[in-house]
């Protein structure tokens, strides 16, 4: 939330068009991750946190292509290189705790820093909520009560030590990843 990108859509001194590329960014990376859940649901360390009230790809689409209506923006963008990096960590053999990293820090990051982005944009850019639909989490009757459980869930999940460790790393580097997203796309 402290690159130039983030702070400048918050403060509203960017556009619609700026908030479309955040979102073109992001699709891939929740296609795939959506992708990777939906086929390991039922193993294990992952069924607790199975909710496909989660999935944002289908909003998100729906979203950019609103956006695209909107602005008159091509269709086809180049991806950033920051979002090809942080989709290799994705990939088929990913470790289920490092998968569930993945989870964490998307889902549970649009449910709290999203919300206050999403309110901002509505704001500054004139965005309707038809175009965020990204950040509604109207199937979760209460985000603030599904946030807590989710992380009495992860203290609970049983983890071996190495797993935790995979987990912890995994959340490290995606912090990164994302900043180096936001970074790139603060550039251009």
């Amino acid at each position: 939330e402290r690159t130039d990108l983030i702070v400048n859509l918050m403060g509203g001194t960017l556009n619609q068009h700026a908030y479309l590329r955040y979102l073109e960014a992001l699709a891939p990376i929740y296609e795939q991750l959506e992708a990777l859940l939906r086929t390991r649901a039922a193993r294990p360390l992952l069924k607790d946190f199975d909710h496909r009230g989660l999935d944002r790809f289908s909003r998100i689409q729906s979203d950019i292509a609103l956006l695209r209506a909107s602005t008159g923006a091509a269709e086809s963008v180049p991806r950033p290189v920051a979002t090809t990096a942080y989709l290799a960590r994705l990939h088929p053999e990913i470790e289920d705790e490092r998968l569930l990293a993945h989870h964490y820090i998307r889902y549970l990051g649009d449910l709290s820093g999203g919300q206050a982005i999403a309110r901002l944009v509505a704001r500054h850019y004139q965005i309707s909520p038809d175009g965020l639909s990204f950040y509604d989490f109207g199937e979760l009757t209460d985000a603030k009560a599904y946030k807590v459980e989710y992380r009495e869930k992860l203290n609970r999940a049983d983890l071996s030590e190495g797993q935790k460790k995979n987990f912890i790393s995994e959340a490290v580097t995606l912090y990164s990843l994302s900043a180096e997203i936001f970074n790139e796309l603060g550039r251009t």
